[in-house]
């Protein structure tokens, strides 16, 4: 028997969840962030992959103590309209899994702060050296994909069923993967510009407040529907197993 439709969102973090980037403020502040220019410079240009895009960044970090890491993290702005957003997905039974290119340390820190800690996420992992340095790990990597060091694709494959409709929420460079394999795309930035280019159907947004309207609206007057590229995507995928 055929389960009835249902929706699944996955949602990016930095400049997304947070009113900016994270890990690109924390190589402002404490690394060389010339050199971190850079090496984005080198990623996007194809000479670097993600991980060690990453680890090159990391490593200009010489002298960070964890309490000033988290007086860092602690003064960077939220969306304050993305837990009214949660709250109304967890209203309706609507799983919200937070898919991130940056880090553990501070993604636990943030969503603990805003109560939403039994929210999933899946990110790189970060451990702090007692001589002020910061060491990347990458455990939910692809070795086929050198877009992203956290493969936002996998997550979403494996945490999505045939009875989901899969919502995607993003802004930056590595959302462009997932968002192909989403039958509903929010997107602003980069990833707009993606979307655009690449011909898929997406709704701007600015905050969550835009997002909550879209898709409270959606929810409550229109069945699921699945985007027909998206759910072929994600078929070809598994087929290749």
């Amino acid at each position: 028997m055929k389960r009835e439709l249902t929706y699944s969102v996955f949602t990016d973090f930095d400049a997304t969840i947070t009113r900016e980037d994270i890990g690109d403020t924390l190589f402002r502040k404490f690394g060389d962030y010339d050199v971190c220019v850079e090496n984005y410079r080198k990623f996007r240009a194809g000479e670097l992959d993600a991980r060690e895009c990453w680890r090159l960044n990391c490593a200009t970090i010489t002298a960070m103590t964890p309490d000033a890491f988290h007086a860092f993290v602690d003064g960077i702005g939220v969306d304050g309209s993305f837990a009214v957003f949660a709250d109304f997905c967890a209203s309706r039974a609507i799983p919200v899994t937070v898919v991130s290119d940056g880090f553990d340390a501070y993604i636990a820190r943030v969503l603990a702060h805003e109560g939403l800690s039994s929210l999933p996420f899946f990110s790189n992992t970060v451990s702090f050296g007692t001589d002020g340095t910061i060491t990347p790990t990458f455990p939910h990597t692809d070795a086929e994909c050198t877009s992203c060091a956290n493969c936002k694709r996998n997550h979403l494959l494996t945490r999505a069923g045939d009875e989901h409709v899969v919502v995607y929420i993003g802004d930056g460079y590595s959302d462009c993967c997932p968002a192909r394999y989403a039958d509903l795309v929010y997107a602003k930035h980069a990833l707009l510009k993606y979307c655009e280019k690449e011909n898929i159907t997406y709704h701007r947004f600015e905050t969550f407040r835009d997002v909550l309207k879209h898709f409270k609206h959606l929810v409550e007057t229109t069945a699921p529907r699945k985007r027909r590229t998206a759910e072929m995507a994600r078929n070809e995928i598994f087929m290749q197993g």
